[in-house]
């Protein structure tokens, strides 16, 4: 199964079955509700979606502005809430002995990050860990011909003075398509850029703006 996302990220290509998507950005750059879109479209073409939660972003108040029949929506929709890394990892290795449609984890490096701020612990361990977890879902989406969603945080880089995925390498690698979300400065704008993709030009970005019904393309719409 494949899953589209309303106009203009549909110029961006499908979020495709088989293969991690990852949406990455700053707080407040519409990670979670492009997530709760995609799910929405999961269940309208027939399909059940399991949506992790580590942080909290889930709202039920966002989806019932997003669908009237909210109460039937939400039953279609497996909620998981991890609160440590270790219950994140047995909860996505759990999930290659069940049936679903499509996984959202939001985030992917919220827990991660609290154990990589631990003094005590060797940052090799977490990071060695969230390989493994995303090895797991790759092997899973791909298995199960699915589509699996996560999102990541963003740091700049004192180095390369540019925005990188918290995560590294392990969350480049085994995400497929990559996707880049910023505030544009104008109110309730937001701009997606791919940074990796299978098929669609590294480069490529749309503008859109959140509102209460989901996402509207921004006005003077233009594909870059």
């Amino acid at each position: 199964m494949d899953i589209g996302l309303p106009k203009p990220l549909d110029e961006l290509g499908r979020i495709e079955g088989g293969a991690i998507t990852n949406f990455y950005g700053a707080a407040g750059t519409g990670k979670t509700n492009l997530c709760l879109l995609a799910c929405l479209e999961c269940i309208r073409k027939g399909g059940k979606p399991v949506f992790i939660d580590t942080e909290g972003g889930f709202s039920l108040e966002r989806v019932k502005q997003l669908v009237p029949n909210y109460k039937e929506t939400l039953d279609k929709i497996t909620l998981l809430e991890p609160k440590s890394f270790e219950e994140q990892g047995k909860i996505i290795r759990s999930l290659q002995e069940k049936e679903f449609d499509m996984i959202v984890l939001d985030s992917a490096v919220a827990l991660y990050r609290l154990e990589y701020a631990d003094p005590m612990k060797e940052a090799i361990e977490p990071n060695r860990e969230l390989s493994k977890q995303l090895s797991v879902l790759s092997n899973t989406a791909r298995e199960k011909k699915m589509p699996v969603i996560i999102t990541s945080h963003v740091f700049r880089s004192w180095e390369t003075q540019k925005n990188e995925i918290v995560g590294g390498d392990s969350v480049r690698y085994w995400s497929k398509v990559i996707v880049f979300l910023e505030r544009t400065g104008r109110t309730s704008e937001r701009k997606a850029t791919i940074i990796k993709h299978r098929w669609v030009p590294e480069g490529k970005s749309v503008k859109f703006v959140i509102v209460q019904e989901g996402i509207k393309p921004a006005s003077g719409f233009k594909l870059f």
